[in-house]
């Protein structure tokens, strides 16, 4: 059986379709890069990270996407998340078994640096987890 013209385009078009959804989806599904294995590139206190993007002359040694370490008290604490003083939101990668246990303690924590957000004066961490407490 011979095929016309227009049924080859359509034939092509549902095999295009397919392949993108197909890829679509895998991308969708693929998991997140993993920066627990990271190691960390600048070590800083909390107060000097965030006068250095508050006052943004001295951000040269520090690169967006780069995995710091921050130290300073924890000012909030839930289970996924961190703000320390004067104001450094992290995004924690695992649940904290029990988040009351860190209100108000000193601690290390190591994340990738996200950036620096002015609405709301805080430097943001993504992937961090808690090094010392």
């Amino acid at each position: 059986m011979d095929m016309t013209h227009i049924q080859k385009w359509r034939l092509f078009a549902v095999v295009a379709l397919v392949f993108c959804i197909a890829f679509g989806l895998f991308q969708y599904a693929r998991p997140s890069k993993d920066h627990g294995d990271q190691p960390i590139q600048v070590t800083l206190a909390a107060a000097d990270l965030l006068a250095a993007f508050a006052s943004s002359d001295s951000t040269d040694a520090l690169v967006i996407g780069q995995v710091i370490a921050v130290q300073g008290t924890v000012q909030s604490v839930g289970a996924m998340s961190l703000v320390l003083l004067p104001g450094i939101s992290c995004a924690l990668a695992a649940p904290l078994t029990d988040p009351s246990l860190y209100e108000g303690a000193e601690v290390k924590i190591k994340g990738r640096l996200v950036g620096y957000d002015a609405l709301f004066g805080e430097v943001q961490l993504d992937f961090a987890s808690l090094i010392e407490s």
